[in-house]
């Protein structure tokens, strides 16, 4: 397995001996900077921005504004545990490179340009996966926003537009001459979106094609699935998407937090949220953590079930204490304690960076 991954002045090294080296997806209303931290403490050597549209960012509305909330850099840069790559997506080249020159100056390492997303109004405007129909368009996309950054970049695609168009080999053929430092793949075509089954061989075609480190992506659930994808296609890193949302620890490797253990993690989480968005949206939108967070242990339908209608924090910890005070009874473990960095989760950086 890779032992290490240069991205420009970035080397990404596993977290373990042995390990593979674990990335996490960009995720459209996922990857914000809570759960990116999340990740980055689990072991996600790099965590990714959910995508941005070029034209949104120009236009500085509120929303966008608080997806480029990309406090978390700091930590990454002053710890070395990760570092933050940013996606963004657009159909007009110069306002890509525009877009990009602003996410470099709100704090993003890295810059990634997504040329893989399926769905049906982003490929009606021309973008994301639509770059597929037109490689020298993408090249070029790739070249200008290089040139117009002096951060590295690298590019998120998928095999090609359908089974009779695989493309990927070309991309990947042109990709260090347009300026790109790696590649993600997404091991299933545009047609597909995100049914059937990814086809692993065309990352390990890609990879022995390529002379950019190659990311693997698709159809990894677990831990040993990455480890599955890593030694058969010798892609150098994994970057997983759905199984971080389910279970974010997947980046620690065969660790399987306990059922206190996954409270600690959970309030962490929230503090985090709340902070970001405050308390009523905060706590809405972890909603959907808690029902990944507790999956799998005995009569957590009955935890999950009065989680997802909490308002509060209030609530959230009432329900997590009583919960706990239960499991300790049955001599579950005592909480881990969850390593953090100075000022973490309490970053009080959120509404200052929004309003800068």
């Amino acid at each position: 397995m890779t032992t290490q991954i240069r991205i420009g002045p970035y080397t990404l090294t596993p977290l373990r001996p042995g390990m593979p080296i674990l990335t996490l997806a960009p995720m459209a209303g996922i990857g914000n900077w809570p759960f990116r931290l999340v990740c980055a403490r689990m072991g996600a050597r790099m965590v990714g921005v959910e995508f941005i549209n070029c034209n949104a960012i120009l236009h500085h509305n509120w929303k966008t504004e608080m997806m480029m909330n990309f406090c978390d850099a700091d930590i990454y840069r002053d710890t070395g545990m990760s570092v933050l790559a940013a996606q963004i997506y657009g159909n007009d080249i110069g306002r890509m490179v525009e877009g990009a020159q602003v996410l470099e100056e709100r704090g993003a390492q890295i810059m990634d340009i997504n040329f893989g997303c399926s769905v049906p109004k982003i490929l009606k405007s021309e973008s994301g996966a639509a770059f597929l129909k037109d490689i020298d368009r993408m090249m070029d996309a790739v070249r200008r926003v290089t040139e117009g950054v002096s951060i590295p970049v690298i590019l998120k695609t998928r095999l090609g537009w359908d089974r009779e168009n695989m493309s990927i080999l070309e991309v990947v053929r042109q990709a260090r001459d347009a300026g790109a430092h790696a590649v993600a793949i997404h091991a299933r075509t545009v047609a597909q979106k995100f049914n059937g089954t990814a086809d692993w061989s065309w990352i390990a075609r890609a990879r022995e094609t390529s002379t950019v480190p190659i990311f693997g992506n698709g159809d990894v659930f677990t831990y040993p699935d990455a480890v599955r994808m890593a030694r058969e296609t010798g892609c150098d890193g994994v970057m997983i998407a759905r199984a971080a949302l389910e279970q974010p620890w997947v980046f620690s490797g065969d660790w399987h937090p306990t059922f206190i253990e996954r409270i600690g993690l959970a309030k962490d989480h929230l503090a985090m949220m709340t902070e970001y968005k405050g308390e009523r949206v905060g706590v809405m939108e972890m909603r959907k953590f808690f029902a990944s967070y507790f999956k799998g242990f005995p009569n957590a339908s009955h935890l999950r079930g009065s989680l997802v209608r909490v308002e509060t924090t209030e609530q959230v910890h009432g329900i997590l204490d009583e919960w706990a005070g239960r499991a300790s009874e049955m001599g579950e473990a005592e909480p881990m304690t969850v390593e953090t960095v100075d000022g973490s989760p309490d970053l009080a950086c959120t509404e200052e960076y929004v309003s800068s």
